[in-house]
């Protein structure tokens, strides 16, 4: 008789001991958000029963845990033994009415799962769900953390973006998505909830992007946009492999000289990570003109502005004379942010008759424009030359171009050669337009009747 008490009483407390750590929501266990992962809480779907249809898989072994949520961003790992592939389903809502907020199931059999929670509600109650992704329970055992998520990196949105530089080989930029929450624009495939953003200035029509995964799990997307941060168009969308794998791309018919956005993140909801990130091309020519002494010859001047468009793309900065000075509404330094990587040009000019240039940028160029330009005038030699004018944002002719140079000069020498450098402010390049004039009523003799 003892011994048919003993077994009756060993069969009814297995089941506690297995879902005593919660078998459904309505006692599910409780986790703590700790400052890292170093004490993570130990589970077991041994025996658990389906609650209801997984979001994935086979849900016949599904054990709860809930939170209270102190971050709009936590971050939860779940850590399984060899065997068991673990789904994470959150949830939020009482147990009589749960509605789903992210399914995940980015890895395989031994494989952890990451979920990283973005927009909770501090102060709510949150579900979380745990099974084997196949029917049993596999190896059954796992640990579960919750921390808050990292914070958001500096490039999480687009007026931020991190600028690339474009090399000939593969030079990389470390980056991640982790504590990235994402922006208004929906993704171009998968779920864009985790989106960083680049910049890179083209220096060829072709340019090849390259994307590493470094996280186990990563399936990486990226998007290159045209236009400003206010108002993107989509010129690519590039999700060609799959997880862990690279993604790369070569997209051409771009302006060189253009600045361009890459969106980065991965395909699949709350899925975090890191990975480096290149851009690579051969370089444009340096213009013909990129020295004094190769400078091109402007048209006669007269009184009429015939615009003529250039770029600086591929240019180089002169060494000689170097810097300029005292540029007419610079700031700063008032050198146009001249350093080593800026990227000028040249043009000879034969002064007229009256002895004054006008000097004047063209308005409203289209997208790939300096909209920053610096213009020096100089005298002399084109081997020794003498600043005579600097001119930098003197909000010519209005305020869309408020950043572009305007030089007016007056008593130079009739017949002589002038020399006019053109560049964007600091390392800036693209393309711009100029016309040099001079009035023909500019003194008695010559007034209009």
């Amino acid at each position: 008789m003892f011994k048919r008490i003993h077994v009756v009483l060993a069969l009814f407390l297995s089941p506690i001991y297995f879902f005593g750590q919660s078998n459904d929501c309505s006692t599910a266990t409780v986790l703590s958000v700790t400052a890292n992962c170093s004490s993570p809480t130990n589970g077991t779907t041994l025996a658990a029963t389906q609650s209801f249809t997984g979001c994935v898989g086979t849900a016949d072994d599904d054990v709860w845990y809930q939170f209270t949520a102190t971050s709009a961003n936590h971050q939860i790992t779940v850590v399984p033994s060899a065997g068991m592939d673990p789904v994470v389903q959150v949830l939020s809502g009482a147990c009589a009415t749960l509605s789903s907020i992210v399914c995940k199931d980015n890895g395989f059999a031994g494989e952890n799962e990451i979920v990283n929670l973005t927009g909770l509600s501090i102060g709510n109650v949150y579900r979380i769900r745990v099974y084997h992704y196949a029917a049993g329970s596999g190896t059954s055992t796992f640990s579960i953390c919750l921390t808050v998520a990292s914070p958001p990196p500096a490039n999480n949105d687009c007026v931020n973006a991190t600028v690339l530089p474009v090399n000939v080989g593969c030079v990389t930029t470390a980056g991640t998505t982790f504590g990235a929450t994402g922006t208004s624009l929906p993704g171009c495939a998968g779920n864009a909830d985790d989106d960083v953003w680049y910049r890179f200035t083209a220096t060829n029509t072709s340019q090849t992007i390259t994307v590493d995964p470094l996280t186990v799990g990563m399936d990486l997307v990226f998007q290159v946009y045209s236009g400003s941060c206010a108002g993107l168009t989509t010129e690519a969308c590039v999700d060609q492999t799959f997880s862990d794998q690279n993604e790369s791309y070569n997209i051409v018919g771009l302006t060189a000289g253009q600045v361009y956005f890459i969106r980065v993140y991965d395909y699949y909801d709350a899925s975090n990570g890191n990975f480096n990130i290149c851009v690579t091309g051969p370089a444009t020519a340096a213009p013909t003109n990129d020295e004094p002494c190769n400078a091109i010859a402007l048209p006669t001047v007269t009184s009429n502005c015939n615009y003529l468009e250039f770029t600086t793309v591929g240019a180089t900065a002169t060494a000689t004379p170097g810097a300029p000075s005292a540029c007419a509404g610079g700031s700063g330094a008032m050198i146009g942010g001249y350093n080593a990587g800026t990227k000028d040009i040249w043009f000879s000019v034969v002064a007229p008759s009256s002895g004054n240039l006008f000097i004047t940028p063209k308005p409203n160029m289209p997208a790939g424009r300096i909209s920053d330009g610096v213009m020096v005038l100089y005298s002399g030699a084109c081997g020794a030359l003498t600043q005579i004018s600097c001119s930098d944002d003197f909000n010519f002719p209005g305020s869309t171009n408020d950043n572009l140079p305007f030089i007016s000069a007056t008593g130079l020498t009739p017949g002589q050669t002038y020399y006019i450098r053109f560049f964007g402010f600091g390392s800036s390049q693209g393309t711009f337009g100029l016309c040099v004039t001079t009035a023909t009523n500019d003194n008695c003799a010559n007034a209009l009747y």
